[in-house]
């Protein structure tokens, strides 16, 4: 039995996620997830892992697998029951999240595209996603991502074929876009962890499914480092063989490098070198090989440059060819100079090298 494809568009994708993720349409989802519309609390890891591992099991075979109609649906149903802005993990001014409307959707059928559930509504301000389902969903994606790249690098070797690198753009977009928005749910949830206040949940009642300690004990730190190794391996390739567009290829860049500055407004993230390094690394590259330069500049606040300022201060001491002065004189390109702390960092570098 031939498996539905999806019909993707990336610019109207990132038009209803910016708008607000809810009103993303997941009409194919597992009908086992629209069950838990309106009933929040329902939503438990035994119920999703049943529709989750079957996805894993597929795109781990075949990244391909994961423009099924029914396994990408089912995944951003899953993302759209948890916040992706740590600013939404607090209830507006009333002391109760908004109601849904009472015309709910029909158990195992989609919401009608001017109501909202009640799960969707409530996963505005606290996420109904249990950490393991978010643990498990970010792992697929990056996997995916990382094989997806695997197989363009093989078939960039070969004689060009404008279908295949076709189908590539394509695949591209959709763990971008995916990327993108998991990146978003994960940072939320760890300035969750990170914050002293407890979460507010609808009506103060205590998530059913959380076991407790559940959502306490997981440290996405590991996957988050890993996750940043896909995207340097992904902006290894040459990306202008598959998007033949400026603004094509301005909007995939996007993707990688919007979760990274969501990562750098992190306290707690930036506090990890490993981490820190590796954010910059996707940067640099996106900058160096991708056209990135402009968007970095206005996209690095002053607090990231300092932070990358303290790197390559301390890097210029161990500069020994060229090349290594060349990369660190790059980077430098991408500092606002006209900061008086970032520029005595640098110089003190500069110092560190004349003495050595």
């Amino acid at each position: 039995m031939a498996m539905e494809s999806i019909t993707f568009d990336i610019n109207e994708a990132l038009k209803h996620y910016m708008s607000d993720p809810a009103s993303i349409p997941t009409p194919e989802a597992d009908g086992a997830l629209f069950d838990c519309e309106n009933e929040p609390d329902a939503l438990t890891n035994a119920v999703i892992d049943p529709v989750l591992n079957p996805i894993v099991d597929a795109v781990a075979e075949n990244p391909e697998a994961i423009t099924r109609a029914s396994y990408m649906d089912s995944l951003q149903f899953l993302l759209k029951c948890a916040p992706t802005s740590p600013g939404q993990s607090v209830f507006p001014s009333s002391s109760e999240p908004p109601s849904s409307s009472a015309s709910s959707s029909a158990a195992g059928r989609p919401p009608s595209n001017d109501t909202v559930s009640e799960l969707f509504n409530l996963s505005r301000y606290a996420s109904y996603l249990p950490t393991h389902a978010l643990s498990k969903l970010f792992d697929l994606v990056m996997s995916g991502l990382a094989a997806e790249a695997d197989a363009i690098l093989h078939d960039l070797e070969s004689p060009d074929d404008q279908e295949t690198l076709a189908h590539h753009k394509h695949l591209l977009e959709v763990y971008g876009f995916l990327l993108q928005w998991t990146v978003a749910a994960v940072e939320t949830k760890a300035a969750e962890k990170s914050s002293a206040q407890p979460v507010a949940r609808g009506r103060g009642k205590p998530k059913k499914n959380a076991p407790k300690g559940q959502e306490a004990v997981w440290d996405s730190s590991a996957q988050l480092q890993a996750a940043l190794d896909t995207m340097c391996k992904v902006l290894k390739l040459k990306l202008s063989k598959i998007f033949l567009t400026t603004s094509e290829r301005d909007t995939f860049i996007g993707l990688l490098t919007r979760p990274v500055y969501l990562v750098l407004e992190s306290e707690q993230r930036v506090k990890s070198t490993s981490i820190r390094m590796h954010a910059f690394k996707v940067l640099c590259m996106a900058v160096k090989h991708h056209g990135h330069g402009y968007a970095a500049q206005i996209n690095i606040k002053d607090k990231h440059a300092r932070q990358l300022a303290d790197k390559l201060a301390a890097r210029l001491a161990r500069c020994d060819t060229e090349r290594q002065w060349n990369d660190v004189a790059f980077a430098l390109g991408l500092l606002p100079h006209k900061n008086e702390e970032i520029a005595r960092v640098v110089g003190e570098g500069f110092k560190l090298v004349q003495v050595a």
